[in-house]
């Protein structure tokens, strides 16, 4: 059978769904989600518990094809609107030493996931990522290093490249754009790469911010979190930090890091750290209701990415990270304590997959009725 539409909506497969913040955006942006994909269990037991009819493979995405997705949605899907997803980014992350894609088992699933494109020709495509993935390499270097004799496949921004051209080869236009989350309606300062991919040669395009950082006659500023903590009863998991880490964390101010402590507890609490380059604004960082947040990560417990609260000496819940990151209060979490706290700092925020979602839907809708393609 074909696709069967919602009232005349949007379809929609995802790829790497984890906690389904991007599905959640996509769904309120009118998409139907037929199908989703996660080989993390806790991820497949969320899926599941918040949508028990939704067809979910719990393999390896490099095993995913066409055939299995129509035998488990009983669709043929000649008529996808949308391929979705958030490939695993470790080995993009400019966290740590650099590292190219062919030397983390990661980092070839960006083309894992073009693969899919390919093999299911959806009309679009939607792929979100870290900003790490505009400079990775292709292959393994060590840092630093020369260029000397190297070849250029192993160069700064080759996995882009490869991407981009690979993207065209099988029929694609595709951009990319730095959205923060945070210019809309996110309170959650979040820079992440999106990807968007159409078939039949339209100039991909994104939507315009709703927000700006300090507001102007146009748009307002910033959301706080203040405006999504301070009513939250505290009932899920919360990690907890070390009483060494309290001995400091107590001394900080709200919005407030190690910049605040006496220069001796400086030294004494950071260490080798203390003399490192950088800002190292996330050590011993205590948030603000009146500021917006961070980038919400998974271990909000590290000392060098605290996410204390502002107000108690324990990091935030994970139900105040799923506040942040706009999940909706009925949506469940499975797995470890630490499990939740993955999906949801992996997850897309769902206003800002609401966004896309419908600057995507737009565009689509635009050009089933015939009418002229959006600037």
């Amino acid at each position: 059978m074909g696709i069967e539409r919602n009232m005349g909506g949007l379809t929609c497969v995802s790829a790497f769904s984890g906690g389904m913040g991007l599905d959640l955006g996509l769904e309120r942006a009118g998409f139907k989600v037929l199908f989703a994909a996660d080989n993390f269990p806790a991820a497949v037991d969320t899926i599941n518990a918040n949508r028990p009819h939704l067809p979910v493979y719990s393999g390896n995405v490099e095993a995913l094809n066409k055939a299995i997705i129509q035998g488990m949605t009983g669709a043929s899907l000649h008529d996808l609107d949308l391929l979705a997803g958030g490939p695993p980014c470790q080995s993009f992350s400019t966290a740590g030493k650099r590292l190219g894609a062919s030397c983390e088992e990661n980092g070839h699933l960006v083309f894992e996931f073009l693969r899919l494109v390919n093999e299911l020709r959806p009309k679009a495509f939607l792929m979100e990522n870290v900003k790490g993935i505009l400079s990775a390499s292709l292959e393994w270097r060590q840092l630093p290093y020369n260029n000397n004799g190297k070849r250029i496949d192993k160069l700064h921004g080759s996995l882009l490249r490869a991407f981009l051209r690979k993207a065209e080869e099988i029929g694609y236009s595709v951009s990319y754009a730095e959205l923060n989350a945070a210019d809309y309606g996110v309170p959650q300062s979040r820079p992440r790469i999106f990807f968007i991919g159409y078939k039949d040669g339209t100039q991909p395009t994104f939507p315009a911010p709703t927000h700006s950082k300090t507001g102007d006659l146009l748009l307002p500023p910033w959301e706080k979190i203040g405006s999504v903590l301070t009513d939250l009863p505290e009932t899920s998991y919360c990690a907890k930090f070390s009483e060494r880490k309290v001995k400091y964390l107590r001394l900080i101010p709200a919005g407030g890091n190690w910049r605040d402590l006496p220069v001796h507890l400086q030294q004494e609490s950071m260490g080798k750290a203390f003399y490192a380059k950088g800002g190292r604004t996330g050590y011993w960082r205590r948030l603000s209701f009146e500021e917006t947040a961070p980038t919400i990560l998974t271990e909000p417990q590290n000392a060098s990415t605290s996410l204390c609260h502002p107000t108690e000496n324990r990091p935030i819940s994970v139900r105040e990270c799923a506040r942040i990151q706009t999940f909706p209060d009925e949506w469940i979490f499975c797995g470890k304590g630490s499990d939740q706290y993955k999906l949801v700092g992996n997850a897309v925020p769902v206003k800002l997959a609401d966004a896309v979602g419908k600057h995507i839907a737009s565009i689509l809708a635009m050009k089933r009725s015939g009418l002229p393609k959006a600037a």
